[in-house]
């Protein structure tokens, strides 16, 4: 009924069309492309998925970035659909994984990966919840915890070692570019810390396939920023960050450190 939008099929031998659907009947469907009006049988339709005409750019369709929920490494304000999820790793060292529970909460963890003479014991594990407060297509905010804790006991207080950072977080904008600003307090062995730390971050999509990404940080008790920035590659399952990070002002000149990161999302 909406005639603003568009369905991508996939046909069963691995080609894909957009079009707009008119009619259907029986075995059969009517649809409209660039090429005219085609009738395609539905026993050759593998897939059909709705497309905004925000992701139609010039007749050609422009896949949706499957790591939208976050930038580099920190969470924007969207939220995966429930069923959702995507599993990635940076750096080669560090894993994760994250799932849609509900529309409105996502519940993921990750891990270090770190060669040890005890793997299990001698790595880094974390939880993230986090909860969407209010969802719109343009301007999304949410709330979340990222908790780690070590599988060994603290020998001077006999505790499990745990840390973390509560966070909130808001992002402003559409498929095409949008701004995030995030904040939240680090804790430690149960002990809040008395001033916050502040991420700015955002994306602009550069192309069909690529996309601008930057990640910024401001940490309490210092003046020295960590800024990012670097691009993504925009596929329709896996995306690739490929970019630096920098301290600024920390008196050891301009020393980019290389950020490689790989997300599937299925």
């Amino acid at each position: 009924a909406d005639t603003s939008m568009r369905q991508l099929i996939k046909l069963r031998d691995g080609s894909t069309v957009l079009v707009r659907i008119t009619q259907s009947w029986g075995d059969s469907a009517q649809v409209e492309s660039m090429a005219g009006t085609l009738t395609l049988r539905l026993a050759n339709v593998s897939s059909v998925v709705l497309v905004r005409a925000s992701s139609i750019h010039d007749g050609v369709y422009w896949a949706d970035d499957p790591n939208a929920t976050r930038l580099f490494f920190a969470p924007t304000a969207r939220m995966l659909k429930k069923g959702e999820g995507y599993i990635a790793n940076h750096w080669i060292f560090l894993m994760d994984g994250y799932r849609g529970i509900t529309d409105r909460f996502t519940l993921g963890g990750a891990m270090s990966l770190l060669p040890t003479d005890n793997f299990l014991k001698n790595n880094i594990y974390f939880i993230s919840p986090k909860v969407a407060i209010t969802q719109s297509a343009r301007v999304n905010t949410a709330a979340g915890v990222w908790m780690g804790t070590v599988p060994f006991v603290n020998d001077a207080t006999n505790e499990i070692n745990t840390f973390g950072i509560a966070y909130g977080v808001a992002t402003w904008g559409g498929d095409d570019g949008a701004f995030t600003l995030g904040g939240g307090y680090g804790f430690a062995q149960g002990k809040l810390a008395r001033n916050p730390m502040l991420m700015v971050g955002g994306t602009n999509r550069l192309s069909r396939r690529l996309s601008f990404v930057s990640e910024n940080w401001l940490f309490p008790n210092t003046e020295n920023p960590i800024v990012s920035a670097g691009i993504r590659t925009i596929g329709d399952n896996v995306s690739w960050d490929l970019g630096f990070f920098t301290v600024l002002g920390s008196g050891a000149g301009f020393i980019p450190i290389p950020w490689i990161g790989v997300a599937w999302k299925f």
